[in-house]
């Protein structure tokens, strides 16, 4: 088993998923995923502390695609990636439980510190070891 925390990208758009996942590989165990129900089949394997949702995924699914990931995997954070932190997708998707925007350009800072937030908020501490 793993030390290192567990990261879900659910984004349809393979650059901005490809992205992502470089970001974030280095200090997690990160999955990337164009759609929903292959992160959901992948999280019966490996439960993940922390999803990523694309707005491409709720531009395609709707908001209710948070609420729903939030229920199913209720011990990961979800956090929107969106255009903006003030995307009425993005918004949509605060109130469907998602606990942090991440707002484009997407920038190795920006999406470290909002992974990392949410998953000390969870008391999930990202692992320092390399």
């Amino acid at each position: 088993m793993s030390s290192r925390t567990c990261v879900f990208v659910i984004e349809a758009d393979q650059v901005i998923r490809s992205a992502l996942g470089y970001i974030l590989s280095e200090r997690h165990e990160t999955f990337t995923f164009a759609e929903t129900a292959d992160a959901l089949s992948k999280a019966a394997r490996a439960t993940p502390d922390a999803v990523l949702v694309g707005s491409s995924i709720l531009e395609d699914d709707g908001a209710e695609t948070v609420g729903m990931l939030a229920r199913k995997l209720h011990q990961a954070g979800i956090i929107v990636v969106a255009g903006s932190t003030k995307s009425p997708l993005a918004l949509a998707g605060l109130r469907q439980g998602a606990e942090a925007i991440i707002a484009k350009p997407i920038t190795f800072d920006g999406v470290t510190h909002a992974v990392d937030t949410v998953l000390a908020r969870r008391g999930t501490e990202p692992s320092l070891a390399t």
